[in-house]
């Protein structure tokens, strides 16, 4: 009996911590309503294209044919105007982001033009997976990738963080014979929102 408890209170626990994930998740973006839009738009988009793989192949033209997506995260990506919902691809060669609407910008013209928001960074181009904790209340969970020629990019908001930042590492970690490792596996904490960056 006591086995079946600790069983259903370690459940509980982790019902709990996705569920407030989630909540997080949408809460991140300037309008829940269009986040939880934008997620149930991708979904249907994925599933008519025949699953994430072929529809990351779809939105990354420059993937190779036989590029292997690994693991898929919603998340968002911090910008200079705000976050960006979107999902996070990893594959066996890339490190890529788009964001789940696409987003209006002036074109050289002067006139309003729509387009998605992409990163593609190869993972032999990543020195660094950083877990980065603020100071904040509530703490915001980010994970920033360093690139071999100092671009960083911010990502934050993850439905399932712990297990983005433990994939990316891992990913970064292999590609580069474990060089990478130590300084990408220590969450560390700093005191303000990060500034900066070719995400940003």
């Amino acid at each position: 009996m006591e086995h079946i408890l600790d069983f259903f209170n370690t459940w509980s626990r982790k019902a709990e911590e996705l569920a407030s994930n989630i909540w997080l998740n949408l809460k991140t973006a300037p309008s829940m309503s269009d986040a939880a839009m934008g997620k149930l738009s991708l979904g249907a988009k994925a599933l008519s294209e025949g699953g994430f793989d072929k529809l990351y192949k779809q939105t990354f033209t420059g993937a190779g044919a036989d590029e292997r997506l690994k693991k898929t995260f919603a998340c968002y990506l911090s910008t200079a105007t705000g976050p960006v919902a979107g999902t996070l691809y990893l594959t066996d060669r890339t490190v890529a982001f788009c964001s789940d609407r696409p987003l209006s910008f002036t074109a050289p013209s002067g006139q309003t033009a729509w387009s998605y928001y992409k990163v593609m960074i190869p993972i032999a181009k990543v020195a660094a997976v950083e877990p980065v904790t603020m100071k904040e209340t509530p703490p915001e969970k980010y994970v920033h990738v360093v690139t071999v020629d100092s671009h960083d990019f911010w990502f934050m908001g993850f439905v399932s963080y712990d297990k983005a930042v433990h994939h990316l590492v891992q990913a970064v970690s292999s590609r580069h014979g474990g060089a990478a490792a130590s300084a990408a596996t220590t969450d560390t904490a700093v005191a303000a929102a990060p500034g900066g960056g070719d995400g940003k």
